[in-house]
């Protein structure tokens, strides 16, 4: 249980500084078999988020809490199975915020489960919230999503009889990344594998230009006593990549300080730590891949496997190996 909490914690100060999102029925597979039940978890009958600048908490019921997060976390045209996904990683992930703050309570949270913060925690939209999202679309949305969530209400995905850390992104770079490479943790249900439909999105690159002088700015800010001489084009050195162009390591400045392509995300705001790059005249062109922290499940690869008729477990069991999917009793 402490290395489990340890891990929660660690995922949470990464998400911290990584946004994790952008932003169908068929034939029964093989995956889609009676949930079993899980005794060792409780089922909450609530979900109590903390309003920080309001310093007031709100108790909200499970299923609204689910559907509050859908909503915030996928757009509601994807596909059902792929809101199911979703609406799984959702339940997942606050069981997992309440087994955290049970063993090791937050402080600041004053005993909440989250806080309306998404810089650390995973967003929710209140109903008014989705109404001012969807506008006249909000009905429907709420429809859609809600008999998503009601048809997985109370499944959680676990590894070892524990709620898995419930990493999502919004593309990844046709690849999705380990969390050794992400954080430098071994998690066994968090490895690459190939989401070989993102890159045929409209949205799988964008392209970011930089100056010479405002890269050198951006970095002094993380390296005030960094050297930066000669050509520009000098500046950088890509070290290593994944196997899916996740830069693991660059090296910076006139010493070529290595960093890892996480830390250069932040610092240039890329969208992902996939990213090549080229320079000329005086500045830089990145092209980077993917959308999020490309750990766990690929929303839009999930949207697409839905449109292959695979179901929210395929979907599931394909982005976090070795998972089972369980239902927690009432």
């Amino acid at each position: 249980m402490k290395k489990y909490i340890q891990i929660v914690m660690i995922f949470l100060l990464f998400i911290m500084l990584i946004p994790m999102i952008t932003l169908l029925t068929g034939k029964e597979s093989s995956t889609q078999q009676q949930t079993e039940i899980i005794t060792n978890i409780e089922y909450p009958e609530t979900v109590k988020i903390l309003d920080s600048e309001a310093g007031s908490t709100i108790e909200i019921p499970f299923e609204d809490y689910v559907v509050g997060a859908v909503a915030a976390q996928m757009p509601y045209s994807f596909e059902e199975e792929a809101l199911k996904a979703q609406a799984v990683l959702a339940q997942t992930y606050i069981i997992s915020r309440r087994i955290s703050e049970k063993e090791q309570p937050t402080d600041s949270l004053l005993g909440a489960d989250m806080s309306r913060d998404e810089s650390v925690y995973q967003p929710y939209c209140t109903d008014e919230e989705i109404n001012a999202l969807y506008g006249d679309d909000a009905l429907d949305a709420k429809k859609k999503i809600r008999s998503a969530v009601q048809a997985v209400l109370g499944e959680v995905a676990v590894y070892d009889d524990m709620p898995i850390i419930s990493a999502f992104h919004g593309i990844s770079s046709g690849f999705t990344e380990s969390a050794q490479n992400a954080w430098g943790i071994d998690i066994p249900y968090l490895v690459s594998v190939e989401s070989e439909t993102d890159p045929s999105s409209p949205d799988f690159s964008k392209k970011y230009l930089i100056s010479d002088s405002e890269l050198k700015d951006k970095l002094l800010e993380y390296y005030p006593d960094m050297k930066f001489s000669g050509k520009a084009e000098s500046w950088l050195d890509i070290s290593e990549t994944s196997r899916g162009g996740t830069v693991l390591s660059i090296g910076i400045g006139d010493e070529k300080q290595q960093v890892s392509g996480y830390d250069f995300m932040k610092m240039l705001d890329l969208r992902s730590p996939a990213f090549k790059f080229t320079h000329e005249g005086d500045t830089f062109t990145f092209t980077v891949s993917g959308c999020g922290h490309l750990v766990g499940m690929s929303q839009n690869g999930a949207n697409e496997m839905a449109k292959l008729h695979r179901t929210y477990k395929d979907i599931l069991k394909f982005y976090f190996k070795g998972i089972e999917l369980q239902r927690i009793k009432k």
